[in-house]
């Protein structure tokens, strides 16, 4: 028999969201108002706020993957595609056309289910005279993250057993990661497979490379490589921020935080924010803290992550142009040497690794013969270190 308390909470919940009452705005209000419509008789409260626990944060949630989500406790398919359905909807048709239509409170919008921080009107005013600008299609990643887990994914990684399973990835995480609670094990297990393993598919060759190389600086770079893959907001920054003052060698959190502000005007999330920027900079040894500043530099090249990396951006065999090795955005993320990429291709040129390389003219080419997976197969059989 439906409790009526649930309907009347139920009720309210759509009252509050139809009357634009501030508090219908929250994470946890829009999702379990969502989930009302896809589980029935039932107090969605405590639900919604586990799975905002467990995934960080309601984009998250948006994000993964249908059959991620019914790993969920208590969630079913229905409700699955409800929330895949709102994902797809917010990613093809939340376009600028649309918001000028619908939002008059601030020229300056923030991303699909941030809150917006109050109107300043001498700011819209000046706004007005400012050109629009294109609005860019939502992709994977690039919403605000609050957690990188990298440090804890290096050092489990080379423990995770060589499976392609999903299930038995997840019950290993689950069981074995390094916290107490059993809700934090899960919920930091959701935060490396959707980092390491997208669209809920294990590779097996990263286990594979992490079983080679345990908790070393190659891993290290792979699972970075990696994590700004799967999060390219943190490609971003890098490109924007870090690559535009490798001269001076450091940042400042502050830094971080006004980025992270600029990207994100009014979120609620900013500190959890730049602390997940420094924890994937500092869990990956790409930079390293003293006193108030992050400091880092250009980095040399451990062949067996460059090899690796680079058969994951080309994987399919064949020849490629070594302009666009150069100018790879997830390369020039590593905050690798760009001098030493050419000595580096001759490296694993040298080991068998790629086939070969020309330099005629102004034409230079490189030609790989493996596939990911292939690679790293034959640097496990040769025995590669860095």
């Amino acid at each position: 028999m439906p409790n009526p308390e649930n309907k009347g909470h139920r009720q309210r919940l759509r009252e509050r969201f139809i009357s634009d009452d501030a508090s219908s705005h929250s994470e946890e209000a829009i999702l379990e108002l969502l989930l009302t419509y896809a589980i029935p008789q039932k107090d969605i409260q405590p639900l919604a706020k586990r799975l905002l626990m467990e995934y960080g944060g309601l984009s998250s949630i948006l994000e993964t993957s249908i059959e991620h989500l019914c790993q969920s406790q208590e969630i079913k398919e229905t409700s699955a595609i409800l929330i895949k359905l709102v994902d797809w909807i917010r990613r093809e048709y939340y376009t600028t056309s649309q918001l000028d239509k619908q939002i008059t409170v601030s020229p300056i919008q923030a991303p699909l289910f941030e809150s917006v921080a109050p109107a300043d009107t001498e700011k819209d005013n000046a706004a007005k005279d400012l050109p629009i600008r294109e609005k860019i299609k939502t992709r994977r990643g690039t919403e605000l993250f609050g957690k990188a887990v990298l440090k804890e994914t290096v050092q489990i990684l080379p423990k995770v057993p060589l499976t392609t399973s999903t299930k038995e990835m997840t019950d290993f995480l689950n069981n074995n990661l390094p916290f107490n609670s059993e809700q934090t094990r899960s919920r930091r297990g959701r935060y490396i497979k959707f980092n390491m393993f997208p669209d809920n598919t294990v590779d097996l060759s990263l286990i594979k490379f992490a079983h080679a190389f345990p908790e070393s600086r190659e891993l290290r770079d792979v699972c970075f490589y990696k994590f700004c893959r799967a999060q390219s907001l943190m490609l971003e920054f890098i490109e924007s921020i870090m690559l535009q003052r490798i001269g001076s060698g450091f940042i400042t959190r502050d830094i971080i935080t006004d980025y992270l502000r600029s990207r994100f005007p009014g979120s609620k999330a900013i500190s959890d924010g730049t602390s997940a920027i420094c924890e994937a900079l500092f869990g990956a040894e790409i930079a390293s803290k003293k006193g108030k500043q992050i400091i880092f530099s250009l980095r040399s090249i451990p062949i067996v992550s460059f090899a690796f990396i680079l058969h994951n951006e080309f994987p399919e065999p064949g020849m490629y142009d070594i302009d666009k090795l150069n100018n790879n955005r997830m390369i020039r993320a590593m905050l690798w040497n760009p001098e030493q990429l050419l000595h580096c291709l001759y490296e694993i040129r040298n080991s068998g690794l790629i086939s070969k390389i020309s330099e005629i003219d102004n034409i230079r080419q490189f030609t790989t013969k493996y596939t990911p997976s292939e690679l790293v197969e034959q640097i496990i059989s040769k025995g590669e270190k860095a």
